[in-house]
C-alpha cells in the first residue's frame, strides 16, 4: 500500500475546489505545489 502525499491539504488556504475537484492555488507555497504534483502522479498512475 502506498502512502498518498497530502501535505498540500494541510493548509486550507493553499487549495480550493474547482468543479468539485480539489485544486492547488496559484499563491500556494512551492512545497505545497510540489506535494500536489506528487499527489496527482500518485492518484492518476496506473499500477501494472
Amino acid at each position: 500500500m502506498k502512502k498518498i502525499d497530502l501535505f498540500w491539504q494541510s493548509n486550507r488556504e493553499w487549495w480550493e475546489y474547482k468543479d468539485h475537484i480539489p485544486t492547488i492555488r496559484e499563491d500556494a507555497p512551492q512545497e505545497a505545489k510540489e506535494s500536489y504534483q506528487r499527489y496527482l502522479e500518485q492518484t492518476t498512475s496506473i499500477d501494472e
